[in-house]
Parts: structure tokens; C-alpha cells; sequence
């Protein structure tokens, strides 16, 4: 429970004095993060003077409201996507990935596979036809690649920009725990437990359901939040 709502002026960091504002504008505000620790405040008294924003007991009394109540610990600021709107990113990121995966595959297969290539892919026979033998599995072939173009395509966009390009056009960022785009080796390591979610049926996914952050499985691997852009 916070004290009595006393109202406040706000010096901000251009200068200028904002306010009065009460608490609940200053709570937005903290969430925001236009204001917290170090801020120079002063009540909205005649005669107060301007003192840092912890020297007043209502406000640090807030602003641990407003962390304790964070999605993201410490970063107030962060709001979490809507579950709808990941879904949604996913499902567009997984289309955009298999077109350069068709095009990789049937290259491969017009490489090293041109018979079968001109017999079913041209020529669009319903006859069956019989490759070669293989020194590997043409399926295993397929899933290999398939599954190093989504790492590179999760874990290259998220480390080099912090989103796909499905959650550009959705409103949607890949953070860390300080609120910044991951690195390279957090992204990485994001994008292959993704990878080995998919390979079980989608079912870690699922866990995004359960918890407030709407975290799944390979977001707490790698230590990072799915959060509105």
C-alpha cells in the first residue's frame, strides 16, 4: 500500500519541470521509464525544494511497486506480446524460411538428382520413379537442411536485430534480461531449442500457455522475452 497520492513536479533530463503530477501518472511514467532513481523531484508544496527521487519514501515505495510487478525483472518499460500475435509471427516466419529452403532443395536436387528432378518437378509425371541409391537418407537430407536454414534464420535476425521479420511486421522484439537485443550466442543458442521444440511435436511451445511472462521453453533456455516493439 502506497502512502497518501501527494503530487509532484519532475525536473526532466532537457531541464524542464513537469507537474504536478500525482502517483498514478508518476507510476506510468516509472513503467515508461521517463522517471525512476535519480530523478530530481520536488512535492508540490510552497517552499519545497528539488531533492533525487529516493529521498522521498512514497516514490521508492512506487517504484518497487512498479519492478515487483514487471514482467521483465527491472525493466518496467517492457509490456509481453500478445500469445495471438507470437502464434501468428511464428506461423509467417516458418512460410517466408521455405521458400529458400524449396529453391536450396530443388537446386541440390537438379545438382545431384536430375533425372528425378526432370521426371517429377518439370515434366510433373504421376508415374513413379526410382532414384539412385543414396549414400544418405534423401528425408535426413532434407531435415538437415531444412534445420540449419531455420537456425540461421532465427538466430541470425533475432542476433543481428532483435526480431524476425514476421515480429517486424507485428510490433514484436526479442529481448535479454536487461532489456536489449540478445547477442549472437544467446540468439543462436535461442533459434537450436526452438529447433529441438519443433522436433517434439511443437510441445514445449505449448508452456508459453502456462506462465505469465508467456515464456516458452527455448526463450527460458536462452534467457530472453518475446515484448511489444
Amino acid at each position: 500500500m502506497l502512502p497518501e497520492n501527494h503530487s509532484f513536479f519532475v525536473r526532466g533530463d532537457d531541464g524542464q519541470e513537469y507537474g504536478p503530477v500525482d502517483l498514478d501518472e508518476l507510476r506510468d511514467w516509472v513503467q515508461e521509464n521517463r522517471a525512476g532513481l535519480g530523478t530530481d523531484v520536488r512535492r508540490d508544496e510552497p517552499g519545497a525544494s528539488w531533492s533525487p527521487w529516493q529521498n522521498y519514501p512514497e516514490l521508492v515505495a512506487l517504484l518497487a511497486e512498479v519492478h515487483g510487478t514487471s514482467p521483465v525483472p527491472g525493466q518496467p518499460g517492457l509490456v509481453m506480446a500478445p500469445l495471438g500475435r507470437r502464434i501468428a509471427a511464428f506461423g509467417i516466419d516458418l512460410v517466408l524460411i521455405t521458400i529458400p529452403m524449396l529453391i536450396v532443395c530443388y537446386t541440390l536436387a537438379l545438382a545431384f538428382m536430375p533425372d528425378w528432378f526432370i521426371h517429377d518437378v518439370v515434366s510433373g509425371s504421376q508415374h513413379p520413379f526410382n532414384p539412385p541409391d543414396l549414400p544418405l537418407n534423401a528425408n535426413l537430407v532434407v531435415d538437415l537442411i531444412y534445420d540449419s536454414m531455420l537456425t540461421l534464420y532465427f538466430g541470425g535476425f533475432v542476433g543481428a536485430h532483435g526480431l524476425t521479420p514476421a515480429k517486424a511486421m507485428l510490433g514484436l522484439r526479442v529481448v535479454d534480461q536487461s532489456g536489449q537485443k540478445p547477442g549472437l550466442l544467446r540468439a543462436f543458442l535461442r533459434a537450436l531449442a526452438l529447433i529441438f521444440s519443433m522436433n517434439l511435436l511443437f510441445l514445449p511451445l505449448t508452456y508459453a500457455f502456462f506462465n505469465p511472462q508467456r515464456r516458452a521453453l527455448h526463450d527460458y533456455i536462452a534467457g530472453t522475452y518475446v515484448v511489444k516493439a
